[in-house]
């Protein structure tokens, strides 16, 4: 018999903090659901130990480390061979769920023009401050978490439309991926969540944000904070992302908005004593002046080499396209941020 719910959990050396995710993930009070555990070629025994310790999970067993849209697609493959499975979640390994969490966000779901739903993000390490509760899109490509950092007194406790959800956390209708694909393989990691949550919009589906789907996160324990593979996977995919999924007037407007950005970040790290400290403990500094400038060079160059594919892929956005130039706006409008109130890397 099959599942309505699958639960597709990427792991990659996580060892140390897989047990809670996956204790909480098997008590939740939502009963219909099939978990589903990807390993991205771990060398530190998890996957030995996520097979030994929780047998009732389907270890999909990877022979390297392909990264977040790869590895998590080699999951939601397998959950779609289910004709039960209605919704995927995605779901972080350094993640501890509440016992509501699955049951929010397929109560959220319920309408069927709802393709996708985020959850409520606290930080692991500071369970009253907000990682995010959505993702809101920038004029340049980029996106930035509701709630980023904020003190969780309340403010998003309502169940509202979002732009897109994060994948660390999120739920996916199963018609969604059938009919725009499932994550950019050549994202590899970073912006994947947003650009299909683009194409899902584009096709026509809205998102949805959960508040009862709480879920606790242990941020950037798989990569460190703002390090430079992490700096080269942002600037080299919002781009990709600005040219694949925005009306061609809001690629051109994006450049100088991508520009300032960038000198800004590059700014704070010319400028003593102007370092805003990671978010939680532990991260790390985040990349130096020359590490960062170096990343951005190459993310710039190898974003551009694959222009020709980005724009090939943004063609093939044709055939499922339901909105006009003017609805994106009134999206950039109603779930964007202004620039002066972007983060800077």
């Amino acid at each position: 018999m099959g599942s309505r719910t699958h639960v597709v959990i990427l792991n990659w050396n996580g060892r140390r903090y897989v047990r809670d995710c996956l204790d909480s993930i098997f008590a939740q009070t939502y009963r219909d659901a099939k978990i589903l555990v990807v390993d991205n070629g771990s060398t530190d025994g998890s996957a030995e130990f996520i097979r030994d310790e929780f047998p009732e999970a389907v270890l999909i067993a990877l022979p390297a480390n392909l990264h977040f849209a790869r590895g998590t697609n080699a999951g939601v493959e397998v959950a779609l061979q289910d004709p039960a499975c209605e919704f995927v979640v995605t779901l972080n390994n350094d993640t501890r769920s509440d016992p509501e969490f699955l049951a929010g966000l397929v109560k959220a779901a319920a309408e069927e023009r709802v393709g996708m739903v985020a959850a409520k993000l606290l930080f692991m390490d500071r369970p009253t401050i907000l990682n995010t509760t959505g993702i809101c899109p920038t004029r340049d490509g980029s996106g930035v978490d509701r709630g980023w950092n904020q003190r969780d007194d309340g403010q998003f406790d309502r169940e509202t439309d979002v732009f897109a959800p994060t994948a660390g956390a999120a739920l996916y209708r199963r018609t969604l991926f059938e009919r725009v694909g499932l994550f950019d393989r050549d994202f590899v990691a970073y912006y994947e969540d947003l650009d299909l949550a683009w194409r899902a919009r584009l096709a026509g589906w809205e998102t949805r944000f959960a508040p009862r789907a709480v879920v606790y996160h242990k941020y950037s324990a798989s990569s460190s904070y703002q390090s430079a593979w992490k700096t080269y996977q942002g600037e080299r995919n919002r781009i990709w992302n600005l040219v694949q999924n925005y009306p061609m007037q809001y690629v051109a407007e994006g450049i100088p908005w991508n520009g300032m950005r960038v000198l800004a970040a590059l700014r704070r790290r010319i400028l003593p004593g102007r370092y805003t400290s990671p978010p939680t403990t532990g991260a790390g500094r985040g990349p130096s002046f020359a590490e960062f400038a170096s990343a951005t060079v190459r993310a710039r160059l190898d974003a551009y080499a694959g222009l020709r594919m980005a724009f090939q892929k943004r063609r093939m956005r044709r055939a499922y396209r339901h909105v006009d130039n003017r609805t994106i706006g009134r999206w950039l409008r109603h779930y964007g941020v202004p620039i002066k109130s972007m983060p800077v890397n």
